[in-house]
């Protein structure tokens, strides 16, 4: 899976890479409302370290979709894709457009070889900008 973080305040996109060894693995086993940490390093990972939402955490999922195809659509396809669906799952899991929150958001998503052994699957979360942790889910918060 490869990862991305969107950057509104500095108008940068910055791209991270998670590479799924196409097994289940936590990363491919989230669900939505799990809070997780970055993962200590960003070559071949293949789950995130998951914490409980009322503890500090990077991350939150705040949706999840699945893609089409047969054939893997290329990188920028399935970046283009993946970015229109967390923008239509953002609003309504944290209550507010996400032009007007204080939250970025960012994906997983597959790689071509996790394609290739099954995985279709858009992990939506979001996160604070400034790398802050998040205590509390920001599930309906509005911020």
């Amino acid at each position: 899976m490869s990862m991305r973080r969107t950057f509104a305040l500095s108008l940068a996109i910055v791209a991270l890479s998670l590479v799924a060894a196409g097994c289940a693995g936590e990363v491919l086993s989230l669900e939505v409302g799990t809070c997780f940490d970055d993962p200590p390093s960003y070559e071949e990972v293949t789950d995130v370290p998951q914490v409980e939402c009322v503890e500090p955490h990077d991350n939150e999922v705040i949706g999840l979709r699945q893609l089409s195809g047969s054939g893997y659509p290329g990188d920028d396809a399935v970046a283009e894709l993946a970015d229109n669906m967390c923008v239509s799952v953002f609003e309504e899991y944290v209550g507010t457009s996400y032009i007007d929150s204080a939250y970025e958001f960012g994906w997983l998503v597959p790689t071509s070889g996790s394609w290739s052994a099954g995985d279709r699957e858009v992990i939506c979360f979001a996160y604070d900008p400034t790398f802050a942790k998040i205590t509390g889910s920001i599930r309906g918060t509005a911020a």
